[in-house]
């Protein structure tokens, strides 16, 4: 074979072999060629099966988008045409749907000229209220009708309305008008997040398709269905990862929906909504309520406002980490009732550790606040204070129920419209609002925890509601006792999963992304409701107060003193019957100081003891009279030691 060379005896060499292996093995050549083919011929067929199914889903969603919108211009126009003497403003501006829907057609009709359009490009531009739901679910879904909030002039109402000479309620221009920003999503970027978020799910290995996107002020909730065979408790491991993936600080994953085949995942909006607490005190909602404990908490997540009635709930317990918007939202509930009630139908208790917190409110002395025979304190800030306050206020709650035994009446409304009818004083309702429960708890759990308890137990029949604020969620603040007896919890954004079971017995509330944004459970239901809370600044608040300060006062109420004092005919020898009366006698002595937290915190004793341990050192002439939230005088030095011993 030299004459063909290497090359070409090494192919006859190599095809002789080729032969003689498929000769041998029986094997055809051409197999292997067309099953190259066919494979790639059979990725080339389901990639397009795939963007046809794609395609056809989009155009389903957006022929969904036309309908609901023809409806709602019909509805916006006849709702227009009927308030339009009645409605000074409307909430939601009228959106221009007839350039949006001839757009939209033709945008549609160049679409099925191709082969497959993205969903962005068949979209215009124009955006749609945060409020409205733009996207809805499967005809086997039942979708609730979107409510669109009107807002009223407050003062206007009849029966705010009074004689000069008498109180005055604040007037809604004292709070900042909203400033105009337009917060609304497109279209376009609802349907780019919601194939996002289709396509970020099958990366991670879970099918499923987005049949319904609810946009709101704060978050959006996207719907999605999910395939044959796969389970709900995978969209929950990736609430991270699709945090990360959506560029999003936390997401929340509701699995399922209650009532629905579907899993909610919410997505905060990258420019959220401030909720205004103007917006929702001018509501239809607040400004119908007859409820003197009407609140105007703040929005659902569809944009709708939500009130709430602290008579009904009874109680309420709020939890959330520094930050949160927790002490806003006490605010809020304050104001909500300033804006609903005189003073001589609700009373305040505020308790303030933090003394900083609540300091605004010392204005409403000689109106809103109530005072105890104890001591002077407007705002409560001293640990000894606070007990005595609230075993006051238990003693109070027993003296109603006597009040009402004796009108044959079984609650505090059956006996104020009795008495309206009979032209005698009502019994104002009683809020206590305690800031910062831990910091009770710390000093003397047991004498804090028992007059909550007994009070959260029995005193909603007689007008006393409590609303109780903490910042560490844990188990030895919010034991099971106080949490048994406050059925209504709004969860702020805390650390962790444990911190949220504390509070609402479920997790999500480490899903929250601050400020305002709350979880509500109420009293006898399993899951909470997302809620945005409203927003108020100092400066309003200030408003307010400045304004109830020039309005003429009312009687002062104040609750009977429980301080307990010993006998006159006291004597040391007979104090020194308590084994650390001595112990009790050096302590103060030495610190120079009469303070009964003081021998709660060294000897390790409750409240009633230390208090008793002073008294008798009052008695002996060791410290003096009681001055209030200050510290008792020691009348002695450190050689009236000598003379005990």
């Amino acid at each position: 074979m030299d004459f063909l060379g290497k090359i070409g005896a090494s192919i006859i060499i190599l095809a002789a072999w080729l032969i003689l292996i498929r000769g041998y093995f029986s094997w055809n050549y051409y197999d292997i060629y067309n099953k190259i083919i066919s494979n790639r011929f059979r990725s080339w067929k389901k990639r397009r099966k795939s963007l046809r199914e794609k395609e056809k889903h989009t155009k389903k969603l957006l022929s969904k988008i036309e309908e609901r919108a023809k409806k709602d211009e019909t509805v916006q126009k006849q709702d227009l045409l009927q308030n339009d003497k009645e409605i000074e403003s409307s909430v939601i501006p009228e959106p221009k749907q007839e350039s949006f829907l001839s757009k939209f057609k033709l945008k549609d009709k160049a679409k099925d000229k191709t082969q497959l359009v993205q969903p962005e490009q068949n979209l215009s531009d124009k955006s749609i209220d945060s409020s409205e739901s733009a996207l809805f679910n499967e005809e086997n879904i039942e979708v609730g009708e979107i409510v669109h909030e009107k807002e009223v002039k407050l003062d206007n109402l009849a029966d705010r309305k009074a004689p000069r000479k008498e109180y005055q309620l604040p007037y809604t221009d004292l709070l900042t008008d909203p400033k105009i920003k337009d917060f609304s999503i497109s279209k376009t970027e609802l349907l780019e997040r919601a194939d996002f978020l289709t396509q970020s799910l099958a990366t991670f290995g879970v099918e499923g398709k987005v049949v319904n996107v609810s946009p709101g002020p704060v978050i959006t909730l996207f719907e999605v269905e999910p395939a044959e065979g796969v389970r709900v408790n995978k969209f929950v491991q990736l609430s991270d990862d699709l945090a990360r993936v959506m560029e999003a600080s936390r997401v929340r994953v509701i699995a399922p929906i209650p009532g629905k085949s579907s899993v909610g995942i919410e997505i905060p909006n990258r420019n959220p909504e401030v909720v205004h607490f103007k917006s929702a005190v001018n509501s239809e909602k607040f400004a119908n309520s007859k409820s003197k404990l009407s609140l105007a908490i703040g929005k659902t997540t569809t944009g709708e406002i939500e009130t709430l009635d602290l008579a009904a709930m009874p109680h309420l317990l709020i939890a959330g980490t520094t930050g949160s918007g927790k002490s806003v939202c006490l605010n809020i509930i304050i104001c909500s009732i300033l804006y609903r009630a005189k003073p001589d139908e609700v009373k305040f208790l505020i308790i303030d550790p933090k003394k900083v917190e609540m300091t605004l409110y010392k204005a409403l002395e000689g109106y809103h606040l109530l005072g105890t025979e104890d001591f002077d304190e407007s705002i409560v800030t001293t640990t000894d204070n606070a007990i005595l306050a609230l075993r006051a206020l238990e003693k109070e709650m027993d003296r109603r129920y006597d009040v009402l035994a004796d009108a044959v009446v079984r609650n505090i409304g059956e006996y104020n419209r009795k008495m309206e009818k009979e032209n005698k004083p009502i019994l104002p309702y009683l809020v206590l609002v305690v800031d910062e429960l831990a910091d009770l708890m710390m000093l003397s759990a047991k004498d804090v925890e028992t007059p909550i308890a007994r009070l959260a137990q029995l005193a909603r029949s007689v007008g006393i509601h409590l609303v109780i604020a903490t910042q560490r969620p844990s188990v030895d603040v919010i034991t099971g006792v106080i949490k048994a007896n406050f059925p209504a919890r709004i969860a702020f954004q805390v650390a962790t999963k444990i911190d949220s079971r504390t509070i609402l017995d479920t997790m999500g509330a480490e899903k929250l992304i601050g400020r305002g944004d709350m979880l509500y459970l109420q009293p006898g239901a399993s899951l909470p409701i997302r809620l945005h809370g409203g927003y108020i600044t100092i400066e309003e608040i200030d408003a307010i107060m400045k304004h109830i300060s020039v309005q003429p006062k009312t009687d002062e109420l104040k609750l009977a003193g429980v301080r307990e004092t010993a006998g006159t005919d006291f004597t040391v020898d007979e104090g020194s019957s308590d084994e650390l009366f001595k112990e009790a006698v050096g302590l103060v002595i030495t610190h120079q100081q009469g303070s009964i937290s003081l021998l709660q915190r060294r000897l390790k004793v409750g409240y009633a003891r230390a208090a008793r341990l002073i008294d008798q050192m009052e008695q002996a002439g060791i410290v003096g009279p009681f001055t209030g939230s200050k510290a008792r005088e020691v009348l002695v030095d450190e050689t009236y030691l000598q003379i005990i011993e």
